[in-house]
């Protein structure tokens, strides 16, 4: 089984422009996954879609398994969005990040120094991957949990960026 992180994005019945949001699943493949975020999407049905998506085999120093057995080390994987300014775009910017630490205060530490460029850089939502976005009670459910370890080989984060939708048939033609 893999570790799916997925961006996915739609409207909403009040919303002007498409809404974003990240969620996480397990499975072998990334379709695996569609099933649970339908049933969390909030927004029109028919618009849901991914807009990108990775397996995280890799975080911080750390390779990211998942295993059927409960996880004994101290380290936790967190999911860190960040957000920022530049006076030059009439938006706010986001930047996310995969930190892995013993507590929250360290995650938000090691997540803050991993930023630059930005004039004003603040922090918008900090989850806990494993808690906080409930994670480790999908996986449970699933029968698995992630374990970390750690590891001297560096290993860049790779993504598919590619619109898939999930929320209606992929031969439609309606956005």
């Amino acid at each position: 089984m893999k570790l799916f992180v997925i961006y996915v994005g739609g409207k909403t019945h009040n919303s002007y422009i498409e809404v974003h949001d990240m969620r996480f699943g397990v499975g072998n493949v990334l379709q695996d996954c569609y099933e649970d975020i339908k049933k969390q999407w909030w927004g029109t049905e028919a618009s849901l879609h991914v807009d990108c998506w990775a397996e995280l085999h890799y975080a911080d120093g750390f390779d990211i398994e998942l295993k059927e057995y409960p996880y004994e080390g101290a380290e936790k994987l967190y999911f860190i969005n960040l957000g920022g300014c530049d006076p030059a775009q009439f938006t706010e910017l986001h930047e996310n990040v995969f930190v892995v630490a013993e507590d929250e205060s360290k995650a938000k530490i090691k997540a803050l120094k991993m930023i630059s460029g930005w004039e004003s850089p603040h922090k918008d939502n900090q989850l806990e991957v494993e808690t906080a976005i409930c994670l480790n009670d999908m996986a449970r459910e699933k029968k698995f949990y992630i374990h970390l370890s750690k590891t001297n080989v560096a290993k860049p984060f790779t993504f598919t960026c590619e619109y898939l939708p999930i929320g209606r048939d992929a031969y439609s033609n309606s956005q």
